[in-house]
This record gives structure tokens, sequence and C-alpha cells, in this order.
């Protein structure tokens, strides 16, 4: 229990510290919670490491808990007062649930390469997204723009080439590109912060399909 104790303690300080550098620097809401997101993620595969899948899913129930909470009564400012409806905060400890039943414990890979693009791409296609509104478009009733999907497809391949690269997996450049468009597109029809749940076990599985396939 302690470790579980340890990870709690660690990601509520660190929505904290972000909720005072919000306020200390007139952060943007979008900011400061891509802030959280990625720094959650990057924590989030350490887990494999450290912790069976039980205490894993311990984890994302509490958490779960926590971000309804808190979304509720207006805490952590950082992760929830942004200016659109979104369930991204709530649905992404479910995403580490369902991608920790499908990889682990046996394939470590596949998990972290999901928590990795979910939090790098996703976090950096919405802050484009949302700053340089290249070509919006409305989908089901949420605005996107094609130049978070350009740069979620950018962000995606450099993270899978620099994957493969330092454990030596084999996947041709083409494979990689597929592996891209497929979660761009996946990334692109999906709102509500829904994607915090869909694309780490997605990313894990479509990299396991071009391992297999090439």
């Amino acid at each position: 229990m302690l470790i579980i104790t340890i990870y709690i303690l660690l990601l509520i300080f660190l929505f904290v510290v972000t909720d005072f550098i919000k306020h200390q620097f007139l952060l943007d809401s979008n900011n400061s919670r891509k802030i959280v997101h990625i720094a959650s993620c990057v924590t989030v595969c350490t887990f494999p490491y450290t912790l069976s899948n039980s205490e894993i899913y311990l984890i994302c129930f509490i958490f779960v808990i926590i971000t309804s909470f808190t979304k509720y009564r207006n805490i952590f400012k950082s992760i929830h007062s942004v200016d659109r409806t979104t369930f991204g905060a709530e649905a992404y400890p479910i995403g580490v649930l369902i991608a920790t039943y499908c990889f682990l414990p046996l394939d470590k890979t596949a998990f972290i390469y999901g928590m990795l693009v979910g939090g790098f791409s996703d976090s950096i296609a919405s802050i484009i997204g949302k700053y340089y509104k290249y070509k919006e478009i409305i989908v089901f009733g949420q605005k996107k723009s094609l130049g978070g999907s350009l740069s979620f497809f950018i962000t995606t391949v450099i993270i899978s080439y620099l994957f493969i690269f330092i454990l030596g997996i084999e996947l041709s450049i083409i494979s990689i590109l597929i592996i891209a468009f497929i979660l761009t597109m996946a990334e692109l029809v999906q709102t509500f912060g829904i994607d915090n749940v869909t694309i780490p076990v997605l990313s894990g599985m479509t990299l396991n399909y071009f391992k297999h396939v090439a």
C-alpha cells in the first residue's frame, strides 16, 4: 500500500502545484490542463515496473472519484476550468485501467507507447488547435481543427520513430506513417475527452499489429 499512497500523493501534488502556477502566472486553463496531462502520462509510464495490475486498478478507481469530486466542487481549476464540455480528466483513469487490462503485465511496450501518444500527441494537438485554429471543423458539436490533427500526426510520427529506435523494434517508416494516420483519424472524430479512454489502447493495439505484420 505504501507505493500506492506515494503515487496518489504525487499526482495530487502535481494538481496542487499546477493550480499554483496557473494562479501565479495567469496560465490559460488549456495549457495548465495539458501540463497535468503530460506529467501524469509520464508518471503512469512507470506503473508497469512498480505496481501490479490490481494496484493500478485501485489507483485508477481512486482517481475517477477524485477527479469527479473535484470537478463537482470546482477544485483544481488547472484541470477542470476549460471553456468546453469535456470529461477528459475523469476519462483518463479509465483509459489507463483499460490499457492495463489489455497489455499488462506481459506487454509493457504497448502500454507505454499508448501512454506517450495519449499524453504528448493529444496535448500538442489541443494546444496548436486552440491557438492557431487552422481550418476549424465541427465534430459532434465541438470544434476541432485540421491544424491540431496535423500536429497530432507529426507528434505521433516522432514519438513512434524514437520509440522503435530506442527499443530496437523492426518497423518501416511506412508502417509508422500508417499508425500515425490511423490514430490521428481516431482522435479527430472523438470529442468530450473520450479519446483519453480510447487512444492509449488503440495506440498499443495498432503498434502490436504492425509489429507482427512487418
